[in-house]
């Protein structure tokens, strides 16, 4: 195992650092468009180790948006794959016809082949450059498995995305080459074993409705009376069927309506688009104030007030 590459966007003037940040995860990950999703200042981490035949970059950042277009595709071809492990992060991923949202824990993958959109923000995730071949090889039909995540409640994805945790933490005990090499093999045959488990026929299925779901949420946060029931006859579907497109994730409908409104309202101050905690919580379907300012202190370590005062 090398030795580990670090950057700290820290380490230059706070106008320039989302512009060095951009510089160096385009050069040891992919060439891509990007671009900041709050106005706050931009401070990110990265950290790229070397396991056998695999690059584990490990990435704390705010949440920024990248997009890799048919013109990235032209100038800077790439063949890689890309397990992303959203360790304590969040996002969206899409391509092809397929859109995910991430969340805390979530395993997915992606093609640098193919062009994608991908807002990713969090700290301690990591993203695994994996040579197209290694994968390939075992399953021909890998455009199956990008731009979803993996069921955890199918047998191997828990084990694989601790073997994750592990190579990107336990730096020292994998510094043996051949212990590095064997330590890679083990987890690419794991994360083989998880995709071959999935049910393709139920996840597509499922994230397709939870996608519509998802996407139908976001038109509608500023409707206080947003509810499962609305979403489910909106949809043609059981408040059931709604339920369960959820459960894979470990997730439910109105927990996922509480945190994208704080999300929402959370954006809105970080990008001056609210003049007052009021407007903020009014603007995405919060009618008690204080209730709000609870949960949002509880959901991202600071209350709105001092958010809205810092921006």
């Amino acid at each position: 195992m090398n030795p580990s590459t670090q950057y700290s966007t820290l380490a230059v003037a706070a106008p320039r650092r989302f512009d060095y940040w951009k510089e160096v995860v385009c050069r040891h990950c992919l060439a891509a468009d990007s671009k900041p999703l709050s106005q706050s200042s931009f401070d990110g981490a990265l950290a790229i180790n070397t396991v056998g035949n695999l690059d584990i970059c490990s990435l704390s950042s705010p949440l920024h948006y990248w997009e890799r277009s048919e013109r990235h595709l032209r100038s800077g071809p790439a063949e890689d794959l890309w397990l992303g492990f959203a360790r304590n992060g969040h996002g969206q991923l899409e391509q092809g016809a397929r859109k995910t949202n991430l969340a805390a824990g979530n395993l997915f993958l992606y093609d640098a082949n193919q062009a994608f959109r991908f807002s990713f923000g969090g700290t301690e995730n990591h993203l695994v450059r994996i040579p197209r071949a290694l994968l390939t090889e075992r399953l021909p039909r890998i455009a199956d498995y990008t731009a979803m995540v993996l069921d955890d409640r199918r047998p191997g994805v828990i084990p694989l995305r601790e073997m994750l945790r592990q190579a990107a933490s336990a730096q020292a005990s994998l510094q043996d080459t051949g212990i590095s090499n064997r330590y890679s093999e083990a987890l690419l045959d794991l994360l083989v074993i998880s995709l071959e488990l999935q049910d393709l026929k139920t996840t597509h299925q499922e994230l397709d409705l939870y996608g519509r779901i998802m996407q139908y949420i976001q038109r509608h946060l500023t409707e206080p009376d947003l509810s499962i029931e609305l979403i489910a006859q909106a949809h043609n579907v059981s408040t059931r069927t709604v339920t369960r497109a959820f459960a894979r994730y470990q997730k439910t409908p109105v927990a996922e309506i509480w945190k994208e409104r704080l999300n929402a309202s959370r954006e809105a101050i970080e990008r001056g688009q609210v003049r007052s905690v009021s407007q903020a919580a009014l603007d995405f379907g919060f009618s008690d104030f204080s209730h709000f300012s609870h949960a949002f202190r509880k959901a991202f370590g600071v209350a709105p007030n001092t958010l809205l005062q810092r921006n």
